[in-house]
């Protein structure tokens, strides 16, 4: 027992031992390299912040009027930011114009917007596209008992007081598109600008007899005209041809029956025309908030509904406008896989360190690396120095020594201990600097047992005996 706790005990000292080695060793280290670590440190900091900030914590997304599909979809987007720690802030706007006015505001703090496809020009500079994220139709309805033909609709509608949206909404836009392309005038003095909502309730009491809306199906706007009584729908019979000369136009089709069933409304499928629902950004946009919108769009936008089957969205279905990079590699490569993991501040956090990591520790290594080497040979360099030094002395004292002086000599090599002993030595270099202590010693112990006083005596002897063996053969000459 008495050998199983000895042993014990000298494990736990060895232990100890080691540790106390290892952290003077660490203490030692940082001691003598300290202002090269904190350079790096200060290197690392400068990247970490300026190589790739930090995402934002608030961001503020452009939406629509009141009751539209881009106002109930932006809550959704702000709910999924919400659980990601990032607060999406909602911009109640007039529309698509008026949201692609702001995104190139660059005094403009709003970042993202729900628009239009079309609604902005070609390669707006400073925007770029997340992609599509649905399709939003051009909604016409009509008051009447029963569907008109093609003309009879045409004039029914274009004859009386109809509503074609605020000046800055997507739906204008469009209007106006359509009636230039039809050769009208799309300045008609029939013509009403009102909000969507002052509209629908102008056309359910019989103040407006038409109005047209781009809207998805599922928006509330879209929905309450559909329970209004005695409306109808206007198809677009050509809808190919539009699609066809306008690229930003595509062709949906409403199936038999299905406004409503029971009504079998309409009696048949229904071609309308219609849009995409893009996210432009300001291209300023933090690449992480950008992969966050398109997580967000696909969680959300990437679900079948009326017009659209699982999967279709997002998805770049726009080309007029510049792609963002971050959609690019999304679309290429799907989520993170960091996130599928972690939280998305934590994955962005790690990708960030990852990414400045890399790179910082490929410099720092090899100058970390290096510093126990630079320590050492300091240490040695100094050993030498005074190695030379202490061969300089002794050679001094064996060609001018001076007994009267023995104790200045003393002094000197106390001095040079007392600048051995102030020296902090790593263990690599621990034998020479022993043997230099050691050195020390010896050329003391020689001082004090007058060893370099017989040396001079000796010296003087056979200088002595020279010169008189040089008088002798002088006399015999």
């Amino acid at each position: 027992m008495g050998s199983f706790r000895e042993d014990v005990r000298d494990q736990v000292v060895a232990i100890r031992e080691t540790v106390a080695d290892g952290w003077n060793d660490v203490r030692q280290f940082t001691q003598e390299t300290w202002p090269a670590l904190i350079l790096l440190l200060l290197i690392l900091i400068a990247a970490l912040w300026l190589a790739d900030p930090a995402p934002p914590r608030h961001v503020l997304m452009a939406t629509g009027p009141a009751g539209s599909a881009t106002e109930t979809l932006g809550k959704q987007y702000a709910a999924y930011f919400a659980r990601q720690g990032i607060t999406l802030e909602l911009v109640p706007t007039e529309g698509s114009v008026e949201n692609v006015k702001r995104l190139q505001d660059q005094n403009d703090p709003v970042m993202a917007g729900f628009v239009m496809s079309g609604a902005a020009a070609p390669h707006t500079p400073g925007i770029q596209t997340l992609g599509s994220i649905n399709y939003q139709p051009l909604w016409c309805f009509y008051r009447s008992p029963a569907p008109l033909s093609g003309t009879a609709r045409i004039a029914d509608i274009l004859g009386n007081k109809v509503n074609v949206g605020t000046p800055e909404s997507g739906t204008y836009l469009l209007t106006q598109e359509i009636l230039r392309l039809n050769g009208l005038d799309p300045d008609r003095s029939n013509f009403r600008q009102m909000p969507n909502e002052e509209a629908i309730d102008a056309l359910a009491s019989g103040r407006l007899m038409s109005m047209c809306l781009v809207d998805t199906f599922e928006s509330a706007n879209v929905q309450k005209l559909l329970k209004i009584e005695g409306l109808q729908l206007s198809d677009f019979t050509r809808a190919d041809a539009y699609s066809r000369i306008v690229p930003s136009i595509e062709k949906v089709t409403v199936p038999e029956g299905g406004l409503n069933l029971i009504r079998n409304w309409p009696a048949q499928p229904l071609p309308l025309i219609a849009t995409t629902t893009e996210i432009l950004i300001d291209e300023r946009l933090h690449p992480a908030i950008q992969t966050l919108f398109l997580m967000a769009a696909s969680a959300i936008n990437g679900k079948q509904n009326f017009f659209s089957n699982e999967g279709e969205f997002p998805a770049f279905r726009d080309t007029s406008q510049r792609r963002s990079q971050e959609a690019v590699v999304f679309y290429e490569k799907g989520t993170p896989w960091l996130v599928q993991f972690m939280p998305f501040w934590l994955a962005e956090f790690v990708r960030r360190v990852g990414l400045t990591l890399l790179p910082f520790f490929a410099f720092a290594y090899p100058v970390i690396r290096s510093m126990p080497n630079y320590h050492k040979n300091r240490v040695r360099s100094r050993i030498n120095r005074m190695y030379g030094a202490l061969k300089f002395f002794e050679q001094s004292l064996l060609s001018d020594y001076n007994p009267g002086q023995k104790a200045d000599y003393l002094a000197q090599l106390d001095a040079m201990e007392r600048e051995a002993l102030g020296m902090k030595v790593p263990k690599s270099v621990s034998g020479d600097y022993y043997t230099l202590r050691s050195s020390i010693d010896f050329v003391r112990n020689c001082l004090l047992r007058d060893a370099y006083t017989a040396h001079a005596l000796n010296v003087v002897t056979q200088e002595n005996s020279g010169a008189d063996e040089c008088e002798a053969e002088d006399d015999d000459a």
